[in-house]
């Protein structure tokens, strides 16, 4: 049988921890890098980056339509 104080050190080790509340920190895009505005959790892309990524999107359809691939509905 198990008594109710299992292992008294990890017991001690949960009492004595504090959560520090997350802070904002300098964020980067995920793409190239480039540095950007202070953010909670840093997920950021530039607005080049999203133009570029858009563009290479369309870019990739038009191709695959051209070629007679599947045509998605919107």
């Amino acid at each position: 049988m198990k008594s109710e104080k299992e292992n008294p050190t990890q017991q001690g080790a949960e009492e004595n921890t504090i959560e520090t509340p997350p802070f904002e920190s300098p964020s980067h895009c995920l793409i190239c890098g480039q540095r950007g505005p202070a953010l909670l959790y840093g997920h950021w892309i530039c607005d080049h980056c999203k133009n570029m990524v858009a563009a290479d999107a369309v870019s990739k359809k038009r191709q695959i339509e051209k070629e007679g691939g599947p045509v998605l509905a919107r």
